[in-house]
C-alpha cells in the first residue's frame, strides 16, 4: 500500500494519484457512492465500507439527521 494524505474535507487520498483511498478499496461501479458505516472518513477498511446509490446514501443520511431530533 502506498502513502496517503488527508484532503481538506478529511478524506484520505493516495499521494501518487490523488485518488480517494476508500474508493480504491471498495471499488464502486458506475455512479455508486461509498458509505462509511461508522462515519469515520479515516476508516477505509473494506468491512466498514458499503457501495450504494447516491439516492439511497442521501436517504440514509437524511434518516439519521431526522432521528437526531
Amino acid at each position: 500500500m502506498g502513502k496517503f494524505y488527508y484532503d481538506e474535507k478529511g478524506y484520505p487520498r493516495w499521494r501518487d494519484s490523488d485518488k480517494l483511498v476508500h474508493r480504491t478499496v471498495s471499488k464502486p461501479h458506475g455512479d455508486a457512492v461509498v458509505h462509511h458505516k461508522d462515519e469515520d472518513k479515516g476508516n477505509f477498511r473494506k468491512s466498514n465500507l458499503k457501495n450504494m446509490s447516491r439516492s439511497n446514501h442521501s436517504k440514509l443520511h437524511a434518516k439519521k439527521r431526522s432521528s437526531w431530533w
